[in-house]
């Protein structure tokens, strides 16, 4: 049965690899699986900003006109970002680990595919909550000026400044959201790695500036870096119910908000009106 092969792979991959030790697992393997994902998505954006090639994928740039990304704009992205995973992300990954390995979390026998929707339908609340409100909590006085600012330097974001922030930033607005959800339904450690690799993907997407058919819309937190004040969250249910994405209901983002099947750009689909995304 397909099931009895999953298992029996899956065995194998967590004695091979970590010899069934849930610390290395949620330590490394994690940290790995993010990472590794990270830079091999964010280095084919990278490619493109930096040298505009392939030139097709430029109809498809949400913010117009394409500015290629400068070296010195690139080293200083990158150092950012380095330096988050690093210094910042390797000490407190640690004390992550440590806490799933005081909690006992499953690693051997498979859960079931309703747990798994089951448990990453739960982080996504848990993390739409957390995101919305340290996000906009981090968009008042001083503690914009002081830490948020520094995300909001790319008005136009690439894919990998979705981790080009304030060190405090990144600890709690980008990773806490996205682990307390599987830390609350102690969840299967391939459930995790499966919830944490979509978060990535997503957010290297929504940080894009692209909007590629069949790919999810990178449109709403688009807007948000254009804006500023609208679309906190990363789903969108808490802003509607707050009404901070009023403005954007009104403009042409929204209606190219969507996934599209057309190899057409969406500008092409939803044209500009009076040449404005207002």
């Amino acid at each position: 049965m397909f099931a009895d092969w999953l298992q029996y792979h899956w065995d194998l991959l967590i004695t091979t690899w970590f010899d069934n030790n849930l610390f290395a697992m949620t330590f490394y393997g994690t940290l790995g699986i993010i990472n590794g994902l990270f830079w091999t998505v964010g280095l084919l954006y990278l490619f493109v900003d930096m040298t505009g090639r392939p030139g097709f994928l430029l109809n498809y740039k949400i913010q117009e006109p394409y500015t290629r990304l400068s070296k010195s704009k690139c080293l200083d992205l990158i150092g950012q970002v380095l330096f988050n995973q690093t210094v910042v992300m390797v000490p407190l990954f640690y004390l992550i680990a440590r806490a799933f390995e005081w909690r006992q979390f499953p690693t051997g026998q498979l859960p079931s595919l309703v747990r798994i929707v089951a448990d990453i339908i739960v982080s996504m609340v848990v993390d739409e909550i957390l995101f919305y409100y340290t996000h906009r909590l981090l968009h008042y006085g001083q503690l914009y000026r002081l830490i948020h600012k520094r995300h909001h330097l790319w008005q136009a974001p690439v894919a990998i400044s979705s981790f080009y922030c304030h060190p405090i930033e990144h600890v709690f607005s980008n990773i806490m959201p996205v682990f307390m959800g599987p830390f609350l339904m102690q969840s299967h450690i391939l459930t995790q790695w499966l919830w944490y690799g979509l978060v990535i993907f997503i957010s290297l997407t929504i940080h894009s500036g692209y909007h590629f058919p069949c790919m999810i819309s990178s449109e709403y937190h688009d807007y948000h870096h254009l804006k500023f004040n609208q679309n906190f969250g990363s789903q969108g249910l808490l802003d509607w119910i707050h009404g901070t994405n009023n403005e954007f209901y009104k403009s042409i983002a929204y209606k190219r908000d969507r996934v599209f099947m057309s190899c057409q750009s969406i500008k092409q689909l939803y044209p500009d009106e009076n040449n404005s995304l207002l």
